[in-house]
């Protein structure tokens, strides 16, 4: 923060300069002056002064560790070597440092079997525990040793006993988990003034961190980042009503996320579970395991990821002053590297639902019976480049006094990415039909990878043969075609009615650009992704033979390389557009006095042609047999891809209040009333939000409140000058106003309603490879009079839906908890020299030490379903500050 000099936030309607996404934040760095000046600081916080966490167990909850230490200095001023250099109005330098510590411990409530479960007896559980090799309930509800998997009694030594002695089986395990971050950042800039006419100055910031989130029983998850940027920048007037600013900016990221096991230990191999393809050891760990009904174990299945990303960008811009216009034109140039290596299931990914084997999830997990296993051969590898353009020309024309216009147009071309490796595949599907069996075999999706020749060219795969592929070159180098009519206008204006009363509106369009995913996503394809699925009558994978290869390699493939049949496609529309967002907004500002003013405001938006990730081809349409023979393209499982299919509607009403006292007391209050719907909130998973709808053929059934939809909102900030001390109005003189004068205080107040879940079944009830929504109960509201942590909202408004059929509930039909929060802090100046003083600085987040409940648990056949295991935010933390100003 010391090292900067302001931010802007770009919202609402703004120039055309800027493009892309809504919402921009343009930061200016600190220069040097012509005297030496900084800063040296330390804020520290420690458990030993922070309230006890929320009591969610049935013990008595304990401090946790808490460290967090933010420490640094910054340095400015000539570049002076005597003799040498006088860099006094000349040059300048500042750089700054800055260092984080944190190592804190989280602790979350699981739900896990008993320890009689993990023997094989279920005589506790009411449900019965049928043997799947004779459809008779096991003797007792008991299955016998024998049959236990002996690779799940070895798993188990990663998954936790109960540690909560509660009633049932919801909420038994309280995790503690030690989580660390270190961090460090450096910034230097130098600033050369060649001349009157023109000026230059350059930055260089670098960035180096590192994450380890503690999870159960080695399941923990590390992050290391490290980031470079360097920028130089020229500003020359070239005439009293012409300058141009040129800059050249150059981005280096890196980032690599996994396991705490990767490159240590593969635990796959330990156990015995049978890959035909090794896992690389930047993905060792244990694989995802879910149990109907159960907190799974293992870390996430989407990792590991390594990106090794550049970027170089050229920026020109051109004003020119005419009378009563001020044009600006410009340019922006891109060259972007988006090079990753990583994938989803590497690992593999288990589920264990309660209607495979036994009956029973958990029971199915003890004897090995497999209801789905989802696996990709090893880390897809994608060298991904981009050059986009970006022009633009904006005139702010002063028409009266008291009236501007302003109005813009920028273009904006960025390509689909070209991946150099040419690993990318994509489909071409002639047909998207829920019809099972489609007969005419030039109906069928073509797989098609970049570039010519060999199809499986350093492939480890093999695809089975009745799917057909291509390296042909029909669809050029990206796979996807170029979308040229990125146009987007802008236009604004403001009036000022009256010297105390000012009107704006304006309205604008923004795009949303591909940053990369999507294309990365069809680079996974050569990796052979696919799911083996079990049903009660189809019982095929096993952890013996998870893949089914007892039941035949149809490629004929020699060991090391997998054979993939209906492989899980991931891909694009081909005619992909730009997705867009048009804005409007008008607001009114009224001051009163010299000391009120109210706006009130309101803006809208509608995003068009979004990218909303759904199964682009052969869902089947819900039923009980089997999902092969309902699925128009039985060689292939799922094509999940992302389409220009999502839209959006927002809408809010904005009051903001500023109130400067002459006692030295400033209020700002602000509140707004908003509705934000879509069909989805983000183009994967987001909150709740599912990666896939729950049907791909009716999207309207999506509609609904946006995850991030938050009605209401209030925040309200005071800073007040304490009336002690020199110079002020009591105490002006004496020891005693020295001590308590010259202390300032800030509060920050925030009070949210919720947002909203969507509930999920958490098993496929349609039988279509693709979990869905429970059935709704009518008359029956979500909502309680009285919720609690136990019991959020009424689970009994939903039931489970009928097998072969989709749930009647819809999205986003749950309103989360609130959120109601005071921060505040004081801090004081004392007075070394006339150029150097102290600050001292007391803050305190979450003053009232109030529990904001995390979300609960929306998965319907959960145990803990409808129930809250977490805060969303801390309980009360102490932070002290003490900066060096000279």
């Amino acid at each position: 923060i010391d090292a900067l000099q302001e931010f802007k936030i770009q919202s609402g309607i703004y120039s055309a300069e800027f493009g892309r996404g809504i919402g921009q934040v343009n930061v200016t760095t600190k220069s040097g002056t012509n005297a030496y000046h900084g800063t040296v600081w330390e804020f520290l916080r420690n458990n030993k002064l922070d309230a006890l966490p929320y009591a969610f167990g049935v013990d008595t909850p304990k401090s946790s560790p808490f460290r967090w230490n933010q420490f640094g200095f910054t340095l400015g001023g000539p570049v002076r070597i005597p003799h040498l250099i006088d860099g006094r109005n000349k040059l300048f330098f500042m750089g700054n440092y800055e260092g984080f510590r944190l190592r804190n411990q989280k602790e979350t409530l699981f739900s896990v079997p008993s320890a009689a479960m993990r023997r094989g007896d279920f005589s506790e559980r009411s449900a019965t525990i049928r043997d799947p090799l004779t459809n008779a309930p096991f003797p007792g509800n008991t299955i016998p040793v024998s049959r236990l998997s002996p690779i799940s009694l070895a798993l188990l030594d990663y998954y936790p006993l109960p540690n909560q002695p509660t009633l049932g089986l919801a909420n038994n395990f309280l995790a503690v988990n030690r989580n660390r971050t270190d961090k460090d950042q450096i910034n230097v800039r130098a600033d050369f003034t060649e001349s009157s006419k023109s000026s230059w100055y350059g930055r260089y910031g670098w960035t180096d961190e590192g994450q380890f989130t503690g999870g159960i029983r080695l399941n923990g998850g590390t992050v290391a980042t490290r980031a470079q940027q360097a920028l130089i920048d020229n500003t020359r007037v070239l005439s009293a009503s012409l300058v141009n600013e040129m800059r050249f900016g150059y981005n280096r990221f890196f980032n690599a996320a996994g396991t705490e096991l990767n490159n240590v230990m593969d635990p796959i191999a330990a156990v015995g579970i049978p890959l035909p393809t090794k896992v690389p050891p930047d993905a060792w760990g244990l694989p995802s395991i879910g149990i109907a009904g159960f907190s799974g174990f293992g870390p996430d299945s989407n990792s590991p990821y390594i990106n090794r990303n550049q970027n170089w960008q050229f920026t020109e811009n051109l004003s020119w002053n005419r009378g009563s216009h001020f044009v600006k034109t410009g340019a922006d140039l891109r060259l972007d590297h988006y090079n990753q290596d990583g994938n989803q299931f590497a690992r593999g990914s288990a589920g264990f639902n309660n209607n495979v084997a036994t009956g029973y999830g958990f029971a199915d997990f003890m004897i090995g019976y497999l209801g789905t296993w989802s696996y990709a051969s090893g880390l897809a590898v994608a060298r991904l480049t981009a050059f986009s353009q970006s022009y633009y020309i904006s005139d702010t024309w002063k028409l009266r006094p008291n009236l501007t216009i302003t109005s813009g147009l920028r273009y904006e071309f960025t390509p689909p990415w070209t991946d150099t490796s040419e690993r990318q595949i994509t489909a071409v599907i002639p047909l998207n039909t829920p019809q099972p069996q489609v007969a005419d075999l030039s109906l069928h999706p073509v797989l098609v990878r970049a570039g010519t020749g060999d199809f499986y060219e350093n492939a480890g795969i093999r695809f089975s043969p009745d799917i057909q592929v291509a390296r042909d070159g029909r669809l050029g180098d990206r796979l996807i075609k170029a979308d040229y009519t990125n146009f987007a206008p802008r236009f604004g204006a403001a009036w000022s009615v009256t010297p105390k009363t000012v009107l704006r509106a304006g309205v604008g369009r923004f795009f949303v650009q591909d940053i990369g995913n999507i294309a990365f996503d069809m680079n996974r394809n050569l990796q052979g992704r696919l799911t083996v699925q079990s049903t009660s009558t189809n019982l095929i994978s096993t952890w013996t033979d998870p893949f089914n290869f007892g039941g035949g390699n149809p490629c004929n493939t020699p060991a090391g390389v997998l054979c993939v049949a209906r492989p899980l496609v991931l891909t694009s529309n081909i005619d992909r557009k730009t997705p867009y967002v048009d804005e409007w907004e008008s607001s009114v500002q009224q001051e009163f006095t010299s000391n009120m003013a109210l706006e009130v405001s309101y803006l809208g938006s509608r995003g068009r042609r979004l990218q909303r990730w759904i199964n682009l081809a052969n869902q089947p349409v819900p039923g009980t047999s089997s999902i092969v023979s309902r699925s128009p393209f039985p060689e292939f499982g799922l094509f999940q891809g992302a389409a220009n299919v999502g839209y959006s509607r927002y809408n809010a009403l904005g009051l903001k209040v500023t109130r400067r006292y002459s006692n030295g007391l400033t209020v700002l209050g602000s509140y707004t009333y908003s509705k934000s719907t879509d069909n989805g909130s983000g183009i994967r998973t987001l909150g709740t939000d599912p990666l896939n709808p729950q049907n791909s053929y009716c999207l309207s059934c999506e509609d609904g409140p946006s995850v991030f939809d938050q009605r209401h909102r209030f925040v309200t900030s005071a800073v007040y000058d304490l009336p002690f001390g020199h110079g002020r109005k009591y105490l002006s003189e004496g020891v005693v106003g020295k001590v308590v004068g010259g202390w300032k205080l800030n509060s920050i107040v925030t009070i949210g309603s919720g947002f909203p879940l969507t509930v999920s079944a958490g098993e496929d009830t349609a039988n279509i490879g693709n979990c869905c929504r429970p059935d709704r109960v009518a008359g029956v509201s979500t909502a309680l009079d009285n919720p609690t942590v136990s019991r959020w909202f009424n689970t009994a408004a939903y039931s489970r839906a009928a097998a072969g059929a989709f749930g009647s509930a819809g999205r986003s039909e749950v309103i989360g908890p609130g959120i109601i929060n005071w921060d505040f802090s004081t801090s004081k100046e004392l007075q070394i020299s006339a150029t150097n003083y102290i600050q001292l600085r007391f803050e305190a987040f979450n003053f009232l030490n109030h529990p904001n409940w995390g979300d609960p648990n929306t998965t319907f056949n959960s145990v803990a379903f409808g129930t809250i295991n977490s805060t969303r935010t801390e309980m009360r933390q102490l932070q002290f500050g003490l900066k060096l100003i000279f």
